[in-house]
């Protein structure tokens, strides 16, 4: 009869392991996943995106535009461009608070995504 209660209470354990280290990589994946902005502009697939301290800003089209990402951080307000129409530019501060992404337009205002925070 011990030999039935100690696998119960060990199987148990074992449950409640594997489900506390299942929400712990859940946890630290959604944690390095961030936010990503996209650019309100129709079929701009351009985009700015953190984690809380790195950020990217990427123009995913050939058209000459560049894009931009503007972020508040724990140090003021920082803008990233991307490498001027195709491609991607990075940066990292010490904290980032909200962010968002604009396409520049050179006869136009620019339009930008909604700020959203990491």
């Amino acid at each position: 009869m011990r030999t039935g209660m100690w696998s119960t209470r060990r199987a148990a354990a074992l449950v409640v392991g594997a489900v506390v280290a299942s929400v712990t990589l859940a946890s630290t994946a959604a944690a390095d996943v961030g936010i990503m902005a996209t650019v309100q502009v129709p079929g701009s697939p351009s985009y700015a995106s953190s984690n809380g301290t790195w950020v990217e800003v990427c123009d995913m089209e050939q058209d000459g535009n560049r894009v931009y990402g503007v972020f508040d951080t724990d140090t003021g307000t920082q803008r990233i461009f991307d490498s001027s129409g195709g491609g991607c530019g990075n940066a990292t501060f010490g904290r980032v608070l909200r962010f968002k992404v604009c396409e520049d337009q050179p006869v136009s205002a620019d339009p930008c995504s909604s700020i959203v925070q990491p």
